[in-house]
């Protein structure tokens, strides 16, 4: 109402291109709920006339000034990690700082809407942008020409101190995460992913809270920094991916198991489906999901050092049966023993038993030859070094296993 009355009376002066600090915009914003919008949009209306900015980086420097080194009593110990201690060195907000933080971000909001609508972008288009990134507005303003109502150095300015407000929003409730991220480590995903996601999620909840509600920040963003920390651990910390909604159930169906074992009993699928209200249909389909991962070098029990990899078939190769292609052995036999000498290849044929002869040994074919068996011999060799030639081995390699 102060405000108010001060705007009627045309007593609030702001000088060309003052920079109003954080203390003084909350003195001017300290109104009822009721007043606040329109409080808030003559004020950013005020601040556009005059090329006014706010003083966010010498508010941020106060508080470090002003403060000692953050102590809080739920802030766990994440061991291995400088951000613990980088952390206690940002003050934490408490409940008047977490309500003054969302008034500023507000009136904010609405001044960069104000210099947004002034630089020629079309009112339509605003709401949109607001609700983007910081980069995507200077963007989008970089890319109109210059008008006067609204300078590009003014607008660039005022979209800096809204950015430079919302990390300060961000860093005073940075503690909020790292409980959280606590509670839900050793499940799979690092630490420090779990910190970096739920330190994204507090920009969600910036934007969608209400200080109108009268609930402390703190209590809001809890919801957006747990949900961020369960979905990295839903989607990252199974080898095979499982939807969310499938692990939730199981979640519950193995609590339900849990307390079942402590009450002496095990319970079946339809009374884990009566205990957490859902078909046992669906318990049982939830049930067949669990799956468990298994490296591939894990050893083989009884397999003597082999690996589970050793045992698995290599669907990349070609079984040998069906690798062979049709043909008759004998008549390939045939036709690569047709350009041995003849005596080489009878002696062959009567070694091996091949063309229907019976396999002697190298003592009768000698007899029979009328030569020694080491003439045999040298002989047999002979034949088998001239079947190994590149050309007559490429017809007879189909056939060798």
């Amino acid at each position: 109402m102060v405000l108010a009355k001060l705007f009627s009376r045309a007593k609030l002066r702001l000088g060309s291109g003052q920079t109003v600090s954080l203390q003084q915009l909350d003195a001017w914003l300290d109104v009822e709920t009721a007043a606040f919008d329109t409080t808030a949009a003559k004020l950013a209306v005020a601040f556009a006339s005059a090329r006014a900015v706010v003083d966010v980086a010498g508010y941020r420097q106060h508080r470090q000034d002003t403060a000692e080194t953050a102590v809080i009593a739920d802030l766990p110990d994440v061991r291995g990690s400088h951000y613990q201690a980088d952390l206690k060195r940002l003050p934490p907000m408490d409940r008047q700082e977490e309500f003054r933080m969302a008034r500023r971000h507000d009136f904010l909001r609405t001044l960069v809407g104000v210099a947004l609508r002034r630089s020629g972008l079309p009112k339509a288009g605003v709401p949109a942008l607001l609700a983007g990134p910081v980069a995507a507005m200077r963007s989008a303003l970089e890319a109109l020409p210059p008008r006067r109502s609204a300078p590009r150095a003014w607008c660039l300015a005022v979209l800096d101190s809204f950015e430079a407000l919302r990390n300060l929003y961000v860093e005073g409730s940075l503690y909020i995460v790292l409980g959280i991220a606590n509670r839900y480590r050793g499940l799979g995903v690092d630490t420090a992913d779990l910190i970096q996601e739920g330190n994204a999620s507090l920009y969600q909840a910036i934007d969608g809270f209400s200080w109108r509600r009268d609930v402390r920040f703190r209590t809001y963003a809890q919801f957006w920094v747990q949900q961020a920390v369960l979905k990295v651990l839903y989607n990252h910390a199974r080898t095979v991916r499982v939807p969310i909604w499938v692990q939730k159930v199981l979640g519950k169906v193995r609590r339900a198991q849990e307390a079942g074992r402590r009450e002496g009993v095990e319970l079946s699928h339809a009374e884990i489906a009566a205990r957490i209200g859902v078909p046992v249909e669906k318990v049982e389909w939830v049930l067949n999901t669990r799956r468990y991962a298994v490296s591939l070098d894990a050893e083989v029990a009884g397999g003597d050092g082999a690996t589970l990899v050793q045992m698995l078939p290599d669907e990349s190769l070609e079984p040998i049966p069906e690798s062979i292609p049709p043909g008759d052995l004998r008549a390939v036999m045939s036709e690569a023993m047709a350009d041995l000498p003849d005596r080489e290849r009878r002696i062959l044929e009567a070694r091996f038993g091949l063309q229907g002869h019976v396999p002697q040994t190298l003592g009768a074919i000698a007899k029979e030859y009328g030569i020694t068996a080491e003439r045999v011999r040298q002989l047999q060799n002979a034949a088998l070094g001239r079947l190994k030639q590149p050309s007559t081995l490429r017809r007879l390699q189909a056939f060798v296993e």
